[in-house]
């Protein structure tokens, strides 16, 4: 095995961060109240998005929502086959709209302007083991015990923006947000057993990032049909713990871009009231590059359930 696929193992699961925006809401509304609940069932876990919204005036509002991702699997480490790694990553995210202006107001459009904050927490922890041969010839150990405890915290302001477009049997709406600078701050711990001495290595830092952005495009048909495509990019630049020839820590310096496409269909069941259940199939494709090298690529898909109110 060369120096740099070793390099790489001993700082697998680091660099890895997911971000991804809030789905499109799917709201019922109580007078000048609004709650949104849309859960998503995926095959080694589960996005569960819930919201709320509030009409001040005719045109001011505000609206707050509140994503959370989890998701746990078992997988090889990168480029070793003879290994486990066990996986659960957990993501709270809030994105807080106190501010909602509607630029326009019509039966068929509406056009809104809003600004907030975003923040995330993300909590990843990973452990299991790794058989390598090519340690006995530096006289290591070839099995060792690998765990990663990784925790991130991103906050940021955020402004978002909403075009609806809606007549009898078709609804658009097209919903796109940005944090255009944001502070980061994170702790990792790495331990490998019996290769590290003392067995782990640690490092904290606070830093910032930019961008983060969001496009959403949801699209309802003949009232019994839903389209939805979601883009997602995030670019982060932050320092990640690695190991020379000698297993002495450093921290160099890595640029990550992640981007996530999300495809949705479904059927719409009507309820009456203008509300519809809704049952459909999802698939994300997943790109992170980290600096220069080749992306890493991966999918997923995913079931929805949830009640959406459409046009009456």
């Amino acid at each position: 095995m060369n120096k740099a696929s070793w390099f790489l193992l001993c700082s697998i699961g680091v660099t890895l961060i997911t971000a991804s925006g809030y789905a499109q809401e799917q709201k019922v509304g109580i007078g000048d109240f609004g709650f949104s609940f849309a859960p998503k069932i995926l095959k080694e876990g589960s996005i569960t998005d819930l919201g709320f919204s509030l009409k001040y005036t005719e045109r001011l509002s505000g609206a707050i929502h509140f994503r959370y991702t989890a998701i746990a699997k078992n997988e090889e480490l990168f480029g070793v086959a003879d290994s486990l790694n066990a996986v659960n990553n957990h993501i709270f995210e809030t994105f807080f709209l106190p501010i909602q202006y509607g630029l326009l107001a019509t039966e068929k459009y509406t056009l809104y302007l809003g600004g907030g904050a975003y923040y995330e927490y993300d909590a990843l922890t990973e452990k299991g083991f790794f058989n390598m041969p090519a340690l006995e010839q530096l006289g290591k150990e070839r099995v060792n015990a690998y765990t990663n405890d990784f925790s991130m915290h991103v906050f940021g302001p955020l402004i978002e923006g909403s075009f609806t477009y809606a007549v009898a049997r078709f609804a658009l709406t097209l919903t796109g947000g940005i944090v255009p600078v944001f502070l980061l701050g994170s702790s990792q711990k790495v331990g490998i057993v019996p290769l590290l001495d003392p067995g782990y290595a640690d490092y904290a830092q606070t830093t910032g990032g930019s961008p983060y952005f969001y496009v959403h495009l949801d699209c309802a048909l003949l009232k019994y049909f839903n389209v939805a495509v979601l883009y997602d990019f995030v670019h982060l630049s932050y320092k990640t713990i690695n190991f020379d020839e000698q297993l002495a820590c450093y921290t160099p310096e890595q640029e990550t871009r992640s981007q996530f496409l999300k495809i949705e269909a479904s059927a719409l069941l009507p309820l009456g009231g203008g509300m519809s259940f809704q049952i459909g199939y999802g698939y994300t494709f997943d790109w992170t590059q980290f600096d220069d090298t080749s992306p890493f690529m991966s999918n997923r898909q995913y079931m929805i359930l949830t009640v959406k109110k459409t046009r009456n």
